[in-house]
């Protein structure tokens, strides 16, 4: 009877031994599994960042070219305006300068 015992208590203790390992490898498992996921989200994350940053740059870019399209359209239609507004005075200029040589 006490033989008994003391291989059901043996018997406990390594299955209580083996539970420890198997538990110990379980929790290895789930650690490493937590840091491949971690390292798949943190690069997913930097892969969104480097995109959401080049598409900034590209509509900032279109946007710096709209605007200087948009002032170069305005200083061509200021020409025009002055040229417009001299146009009548260039005869008279011419007038006045020939008059002064002679």
């Amino acid at each position: 009877m006490l033989e008994d015992t003391l291989k059901a208590v043996k018997e406990a203790e390594a299955k209580s031994e083996q539970t420890i390992k198997d538990a110990e490898v379980q929790a290895a498992k789930i650690l490493e599994e937590a840091k491949a996921k971690a390292q798949k989200m943190k690069e997913e994350t930097l892969s969104k960042v480097k995109s959401m940053n080049q598409e900034m740059e590209s509509a900032a870019q279109t946007e710096g070219q709209k605007q200087l399209a948009d002032a170069a359209a305005e200083a061509v239609r200021e020409i025009e305006a002055l040229k417009e507004l001299i146009a009548p005075k260039k005869g008279e200029a011419v007038e006045a300068v020939i008059s002064s040589l002679i």
